[in-house]
């Protein structure tokens, strides 16, 4: 499938993991740890089971004096985006039902990660369980995607706390079909470019998978500033993702990662990207000034980026202006088309639409709409 003669790659979409869904997937030792998990419990109007352990909420009104004590989600207040069209319902149990979304929108691939309440059990002591959840996700992942294989895949979750385990479900899972790249949960306070993930990275790079970079806002396991932001959801959105984006991706690079695999590819997702230009200046600039900070480079950051290993995805409200200038700093080899389906900032079922009006070069929108997604996720096995 073709929409106007593109091929659509949507770089960064998500999927439950609805624990109804994952229910058949688990042991009875993770299901007979989740019955303790009942205050943290949370149903939705079609009986969807997910867990809040650990949501933060933002409750104070800029302008106001201080945060309301009024009950709600950790989202209340966020309405997302006015859809023509709402999302399946079924999309996150029914890989069928996604795909009747992606035609209708005129998207050929999904990239899927778990949405950000999955990131719950990294905020409890129980290790043990948030391994075997992720070894349950797993499971399921390799149904889902797998009744359609050129068109969805996943990643593979890397435990922080248990290395071991994540290095085992990539060396079980590494050459499935569906996984495409790998997602580290590193728990609250745990840098990404701690050596206790050398061996995930090491890994990853064997069974060449994508290293990928999601940012976490109000659950855990956070970003940054996630206890900074005077208490309001307005701030916390807005400068979460991309500051979670520009640090992760930042202490990967300074860390020489790229260097100890030269053919290990990084993505950056849900970050934005109009700051990249600017990052790279000045992470190249402190990489001269507070050289006794970082390891020996082969080269500057922002030849990493420039490398052809380095990948990362459009939020489209910023728009192709912004984009465009972008490309003319970076190069057309590095963005990538996506649209956080099926989240509330999701703007489906136009997102394709708004991308294919932008004023742009062919080949340049066939590279951030296709090309570069292939690369970054070239276990998928798709040109």
């Amino acid at each position: 499938m073709a929409k106007n003669g593109y091929k659509i790659f949507d770089s960064d979409t998500h999927v439950g993991p609805l624990i109804n869904v994952l229910d058949p997937f688990m042991t009875d030792t993770e299901k007979k740890k989740l019955e303790g998990w009942s205050e943290f419990k949370a149903m939705n109007k079609n009986g969807d089971i997910t867990y809040n352990r650990g949501q933060r909420r933002y409750r104070r009104k800029l302008g106001t004096a201080k945060a309301e004590a009024a009950p709600g989600g950790y989202m209340a207040g966020f309405t997302g985006v006015a859809k023509k069209r709402e999302v399946s319902p079924l999309c996150d149990a029914d890989a069928g039902e996604r795909i009747k979304d992606m035609d209708f929108e005129g998207v050929d691939v999904n990239l899927t990660l778990p949405s950000g309440w999955f990131g719950t059990f990294t905020s409890h002591d129980d290790v043990a369980l948030e391994a075997g959840m992720y070894r349950a996700y797993h499971r399921w992942m390799d149904a889902y995607c797998g009744r359609y294989p050129d068109r969805l895949g996943g990643v593979i979750l890397c435990c922080g706390r248990d290395v071991k385990s994540a290095v085992e479900e990539i060396k079980r899972w590494g050459k499935s079909r569906w996984a495409w790249g790998i997602l580290p949960y590193a728990p609250y306070g745990m840098p990404l470019d701690h050596p206790d993930f050398e061996p995930v990275w090491a890994a990853a790079a064997e069974h060449d998978l994508a290293v990928t970079l999601h940012t976490f806002t109000v659950m855990p396991p956070y970003a940054p500033g996630g206890t900074d932001n005077w208490e309001n959801l307005f701030l916390q959105r807005s400068a979460a993702h991309p500051w979670c984006g520009m640090r992760n991706m930042a202490s990967l690079i300074g860390a020489g990662l790229m260097d100890r695999y030269p053919k290990l590819r990084i993505g950056t997702l849900e970050a934005g990207h109009g700051w990249l230009p600017f990052w790279m200046a000045r992470i190249d600039e402190h990489a001269r000034t507070i050289r006794s900070e970082i390891p020996d480079l082969k080269m500057m950051p922002s030849e990493y980026v420039l490398s052809g290993r380095y990948f990362q995805s459009i939020e489209i409200p910023e728009g192709f202006k912004l984009t465009n200038a972008v490309i003319d700093l970076v190069g057309e080899d590095v963005l990538m088309y996506a649209s956080d389906y099926p989240h509330g900032e999701s703007h489906f079922p136009e997102s394709v639409d708004l991308v294919m009006d932008w004023d742009m070069p062919k080949a340049r929108k066939k590279k951030l709409l296709w090309d570069n997604a292939v690369k970054l996720y070239a276990r998928c096995g798709l040109r």
